[in-house]
């Protein structure tokens, strides 16, 4: 059977600012510690993209087909997914949704590769997941208003710079509903069966946070999360909270655990009635969460305080492209910090990031960086060492 090594996806760029606004490593390492072990950069990679296509993408993941593994994504100005072959970095293939027509699925932001002949995609905006095969024919499209018990459902995409892509466990499909600041009980994950259609919540809900009381909020910063699935449990990590969240596919048992980056005592997420957008690029909060097979670990990035940005920066763009600078907290299984690697500014694009066989692979197009170029999407290698 053909396999999925990496799902993930993302939500749609002008999503991603209103969610914001509302809501190398360098050869050497910082020389503050944490723990024994650390990230060295060991190799690179980079794709050649086209006139069209810009590095800066937000919907990507890894599918393995065949014995050959393909770094795929979506350009963020069209429905095109691009297949790129990960071992020569030569683009193979295209696959193009339709807009409209009798096979249109709108404009896309997000997709799940069950295998080439059943993709997932998630549309802009509605409440509407299509299934497609490789030569864009529609096979059937999924409504989600309510889930089977009549639970309203809040619009989703299946996201990677965000990291909440979709977990196939059996015929089960693992999303995320986007929050509704005007109910109580707020689901944060449900499940779209494969086989009856049927979309049904999870016993998981938003945590609270200073502020999350206002209903009356300008930007939604509940949505700002990230999720990845270790082969038995889901681990949530809210960019607003220290904390991460351990749940059982069933989500009724859930385990809350204190993750503190060395580099900030707390998270200060700005008033979102009176935020700025700098606010966004120089306030502390932590990132996305990734997990390791290959070296059975997790990765948390957090995003210390920047005490100044250069003068000539746009904030909005900044945040687009990773921040100034940011760190990652190495986990173990059992969810000790292992270490915390801090990396150099305006260097690498914390949100385009992901785990390969032989290491982690973090994007260095990051738009401030001296050897950006717009016509290539260029990765580090960082390896998982232990200090010396």
């Amino acid at each position: 059977m053909k396999k999925v090594i990496m799902k993930i996806s993302i939500t749609h760029f002008t999503w991603i600012i209103v969610a914001i606004l509302l809501s190398p490593i360098i050869s050497s390492c910082s020389q503050e510690r944490q723990g024994n072990y650390t990230l060295t950069n060991t190799g690179s990679i980079a794709f050649k993209l086209d006139s069209d296509t810009k590095n800066d993408m937000f919907s990507y993941c890894l599918y393995e087909d065949s014995d050959k593994t393909y770094f795929t994504f979506q350009n963020r100005n069209s429905n095109d997914i691009l297949f790129y072959d990960t071992d020569d970095q030569e683009l193979k293939f295209k696959i193009s949704p339709f807009i409209e027509g009798n096979n249109g699925v709108g404009l896309i932001s997000g997709y799940y590769i069950h295998n080439l002949d059943s993709i997932y995609l998630t549309n802009m905006d509605i409440k509407e997941m299509s299934l497609i095969n490789r030569n864009c024919i529609v096979l059937d499209k999924y409504s989600y208003e309510y889930d089977k018990d009549s639970t309203g459902l809040s619009l989703f995409y299946i996201s990677g710079a965000l990291h909440k892509p979709a977990q196939q466990i059996g015929r089960k499909l693992y999303l995320y509903s986007g929050p509704n600041r005007y109910v109580e009980k707020d689901p944060v994950s449900i499940i779209f069966n494969m086989d009856t259609h049927e979309f049904q919540s999870l016993p998981f809900y938003y945590p609270n946070y200073p502020g999350s009381d206002i209903k009356l909020k300008k930007y939604g910063l509940e949505d700002t999360f990230s999720r990845c699935f270790d082969g038995s449990q889901f681990i949530y990590s809210f960019y607003y909270d220290e904390n991460i969240y351990v749940a059982d596919p069933s989500h009724k048992t859930i385990q809350k655990i204190k993750i503190k980056s060395q580099y900030f005592n707390k998270v200060q997420l700005p008033d979102e009635l009176k935020a700025q957008a700098e606010d966004f690029c120089v306030n502390a909060w932590y990132g996305n969460l990734l997990f390791d097979p290959y070296r059975n670990v997790y990765y948390r990035i957090a995003y210390p305080p920047a005490t100044s940005l250069r003068k000539d920066i746009r904030p909005m763009e900044l945040y687009q492209y990773g921040r100034k600078n940011f760190s990652i907290i190495i986990l173990d299984k059992d969810f000790n910090i292992l270490g915390e690697t801090l990396f150099p500014d305006y260097t690498y694009n914390s949100w385009i990031i992901f785990v390969g066989k032989d290491g982690l692979y973090i994007s260095d197009s990051h738009y401030l960086n001296p050897d950006f170029s717009d016509d290539v999407l260029s990765f580090q290698k960082f390896e998982l060492k232990a200090f010396q």
